[in-house]
């Protein structure tokens, strides 16, 4: 792509300081860890099981 670029043109050159960089971190979200719809379901309804023998 060297027959398009006009050699009248200023080689630019950066002289200014880059900031420096921190690597990434992941942040692990709460609900990220890919529970089952299925094993929901099995909480779900265990709970229910469980707050309707609490109710007098």
């Amino acid at each position: 792509m060297s027959a398009n670029s006009k050699p009248d043109q200023p080689q630019l050159n950066f002289k200014g300081q880059k900031p420096p960089t921190k690597p990434a971190t992941k942040k692990q979200r709460s609900d990220s860890n890919n529970t089952s719809m299925e094993e929901l379901t099995n909480i779900h309804s265990q709970l229910e099981v469980m707050t309707d023998s609490i109710t007098i």
